[in-house]
């Protein structure tokens, strides 16, 4: 009988989460909680947690309370050095790329009716930051009042929209919600529910799935008469510490003249570790603002940083080794998901047409590709510390093929003189190439004024292409003209520092033309974006990879998505659609040697909100 009895107990404990299995005969608490419990102040920890709490697996061991974790940002447009931190989002990016989505505020999803309808199932009993119960109101709230509302955003977001017409969505319940697509909707799950299924909005940037009507509703023009749309951008901002949250900190510390934000331990956050302890193990996150990067590392060089690799510069990783014992911390090298740290764009809808001729041409890029002297690069711009390869996916991702890591990226000027003779691109007297019209080839490469490692790297390639006869002059500018001419489809040769390695077809700017950003072709990707509205008509090779991707995107099929990724990412490495040089270049990562629950190594990337993925609410402080 006492066995059947401790069965049933067992039973009536177990909770099936979104992370693995969780079975505790009660939840505990952070102290300061647990005080302000006894004191009445706070409901006990059991009614602030939903019925399926999100078990949180550790990197390594389970965590104790307590802790102030000391950061760093250079200001209000640096939000993500606190907005990765507290990445919580409708469905959730995986640790492993190669793994499935996971569940995050919706604890189950299905698809039916071909991939025209997604349910989604949230976690009952989850409240807001202030103890508020939330909601699917919350959800359409943030669909009703700001995605459609154009005097907040100006038309829906793509991962919401099939053929011009916007989804639609039916509220089943307060914990179940349909979004419904006139066709399959495949980028619902990636786009707009792990990547942009925050909380809106995201600091500066206008993504996010869901917002506290509870709180907006009385700011909103729509239900008050007396409120502006200024009053409610003010108030819904990330930066208003009234401003309830589902994060696991909430902003407390912050306005005009501070120099230092201030987080703090929400008490109604929904998740715990296997233990059944409430997260997060932290008390509270302060960063402390720098105006200029350089004294933001003197300060972590110095131990006043706790764990950070963002603004952490790779040129200053000698003194963080020289230091790391005097200030007790461990200085670890995350490669970066960049799979260049400079890419090159020969524009092929540049309007010369005698350069849009020679760029369209494989072989010119080929050429100019196996020009480059990659393990130069590596040594005279990132101490040797990235990694030589052509310009294709990094290897944590879904749909990298190894064969194609140095397609095209060997040292080879011979080969590159070979291709261009090929071509008919004729060397001259002087050594230089002219055009199959006759007239010079001349070619200028432009760029931003990042820094001394890519302006040297720059350089270097610049030197390269002279060297095989393509005459290649340099020029930098500052980011806002230089931004303003690449998307406008001045830019003969325009350069980057991309990311989206690990997966691009959430924002495919660099695998074919995509939109004004697609500098391989910017007036091609503005006629794919607008629907031929604008831009320029592409030819067919490139008709051909805009189609795929309409196919990638009305499929929810994973296995189907994964093939036509591949096959687009083949087409995109065996052109040489975007020349890359080093990738993988690490970001230096500092960790107090007490801080705990962070890897050895991770591979970061800005799309997956590195390190949010690594469940910053278990990290914790080993005293």
């Amino acid at each position: 009988m006492k066995k059947l009895s401790l069965l049933l107990f067992l039973l009536g404990v177990i909770l099936v989460c979104g992370v693995g299995v969780y079975a505790a005969a009660q939840y505990q608490e952070a102290p300061e909680l647990a005080a302000l419990v006894e004191a009445g102040q706070l409901p006990p920890v059991e009614e602030r947690l939903p019925a399926e709490p999100l078990v949180v697996k550790p990197v390594d061991s389970i965590g104790k309370y307590g802790g102030t974790w000391r950061r760093a940002f250079t200001g209000i447009n640096d939000f993500h050095a606190f907005g990765r931190q507290v990445y919580d989002a409708m469905l959730r990016w995986p640790r492993d790329p190669k793994d499935p989505i996971e569940p995050g505020l919706a604890k189950e999803w299905e698809w039916s009716d071909g991939g025209k309808v997604l349910t989604l199932h949230l976690r009952e009993g989850m409240k807001w930051s202030d103890g508020h119960p939330f909601t699917t109101a919350d959800i359409t709230f943030w669909w009703e009042n700001i995605e459609l509302d154009t005097n907040i955003t100006a038309t829906p977001h793509a991962e919401w929209v099939i053929e011009g017409e916007p989804m639609q969505v039916e509220v089943v319940d307060d914990y179940t919600i349909r979004l419904k697509f006139p066709k399959p909707n495949g980028l619902a799950e990636t786009v707009g529910l792990a990547f942009h299924g925050n909380q809106w909005p995201l600091g500066f940037e206008r993504f996010g799935f869901f917002a506290p009507r509870h709180y907006l509703e009385q700011f909103h023009p729509a239900h008050n008469p007396d409120a502006t749309y200024e009053l409610f951008e003010e108030k819904a901002s990330d930066y208003n510490t009234e401003r309830p949250v589902m994060t696991a900190w909430k902003i407390t510390e912050w306005g005009p003249g501070a120099t230092r934000l201030v987080a703090t331990r929400n008490p109604y956050y929904w998740k715990v570790d296997p233990e059944g302890n409430q997260l997060p193990y932290i008390d509270e996150i302060v960063l402390t603002l720098f105006e200029e990067v350089e004294a933001l590392n003197l300060r972590a060089i110095e131990g006043g940083i706790d764990f950070q690799f963002r603004r952490m510069s790779l040129s200053n990783y000698p003194s963080f080794v020289m230091n790391k014992e005097r200030y007790e911390y461990e200085v670890l090298l995350w490669p970066d998901a960049v799979p260049s740290k400079l890419c090159y764009y020969f524009n092929q809808s540049i309007a010369d047409p005698g350069l849009r001729e020679i760029f369209q041409n494989p072989d010119f890029r080929r050429a100019m590709s196996v020009a480059i002297n990659r393990e130069e690069i590596n040594e005279v711009s990132y101490l040797g510390l990235g990694t030589p390869r052509a310009f294709v996916v990094v290897p944590d991702s879904p749909y990298y093929e190894p064969e194609f890591e140095q397609l095209w990226a060997q040292y080879d000027p011979d080969l590159a003189n070979e291709l261009l003779d090929k071509i008919g691109l004729k060397k001259g007297a002087d050594g230089f190439r002219t055009r199959p019209d006759g007239s010079r080839l001349e070619i200028t490469l432009e760029g931003m004024e990042w820094d001394k490692a890519t302006t040297d790297e720059m350089e270097l390639v610049a030197a390269a292409w002279n060297a095989v006869g393509v005459r290649t002059t340099m020029k930098t500018l500052s980011r806002e003209l230089y931004w303003t001419r690449a998307c406008g489809n001045e830019v003969q040769v325009a350069t980057w520092t991309e990311s989206r390695a690990i997966d691009p077809m959430v924002d495919p700017l660099w695998v074919f033309p995509y939109d004004e950003r697609s500098w391989l072709a910017p007036a091609y990707g503005n006629w794919y974006y607008s629907g031929g509205q604008f831009g320029d008509e592409p030819p067919q090779y490139l008709k051909d990879m805009m189609t795929l991707y309409d196919e990638y995107k009305t499929t929810v099929d994973r296995d189907e998505q994964t093939r036509i990724a591949k096959e687009l990412l083949r087409k995109n490495a065996e052109e040489v659609f975007v020349i890359g040089t080093v990738g993988l270049t690490p970001n230096v990562v500092v960790v107090k040697n007490d801080f705990r629950n962070v890897p050895e190594t991770f591979t970061t990337d800005w799309i997956y909100m590195a390190p949010g993925t690594l469940d910053p609410c278990h990290f914790y402080f080993d005293r």
